[in-house]
């Protein structure tokens, strides 16, 4: 839940950025545009802050300007992360979101965090006064359902070191901004396993 003293305007806020990738996903009428413009909010959140509870039904959908944030699950009592999101992301708990149920894991920020977001009755009503707008949700939340399912096949399928180096390749930048712990429980390791998996990877890389 996103209390009061979560919304933040300023001026060093943007919302440009979302109304381009919503634009690159399906152009807007200048009228929905207008009504986005409206409804869409601003909010930060504190590095460790929780943006979504376990156990708490998601009342968001969020675009993340500027930070990093993880999702983890309560495992044994540890906390196992499940992804990594970085500026330019959408951030959705999906089936709490979506169905309006609790959620099953966290979303926390691992950064400080500025975000532009709309509630789900906000989006819902968005959905009615502007059918057109439903392409954009199917086309959103499809894209990280199967970012979601694939995810979930390559952490299943794959060894820590193939992982981790699938990571290195595809987003380095996003690596060096996750501390070690919490990449450590995304590969299911220790961080002495990590520490050579590092190590391995880094020797590779320079033959």
């Amino acid at each position: 839940m996103i209390t009061s003293n979560q919304l933040f305007t300023s001026n060093l806020t943007n919302m440009e950025p979302l109304i381009r990738l919503l634009h690159a996903v399906h152009p807007l009428s200048p009228a929905l545009e207008a009504h986005l413009r409206l409804k869409i909010k601003c909010y930060q959140y504190k590095k460790g802050q929780k943006i979504v509870k376990a156990g708490e039904i998601a009342s968001h959908i969020l675009y993340l300007e500027k930070g990093l944030i993880r999702s983890y699950s309560l495992v044994q009592g540890k906390r196992i992360s499940n992804y990594f999101m970085r500026e330019g992301d959408i951030i959705i708990s999906v089936e709490s979101f979506l169905q309006q149920i609790p959620a099953h894991d966290s979303i926390e920020a691992l950064e400080d965090c500025i975000c532009w977001g709309i509630t789900f009755e906000e989006l819902e009503e968005t959905y009615a006064f502007f059918p057109e707008f439903n392409v954009h949700g199917r086309l959103i939340t499809g894209t990280y359902y199967c970012r979601s399912e694939a995810r979930h096949r390559g952490r299943h399928r794959k060894r820590s070191h193939e992982i981790y180096a699938a990571l290195m390749e595809s987003d380095p930048n996003l690596v060096s901004r996750v501390k070690d712990v919490y990449m450590a429980s995304y590969l299911n390791a220790s961080k002495a396993t990590l520490s050579r998996v590092k190590h391995a990877y880094a020797k590779r890389k320079w033959r």
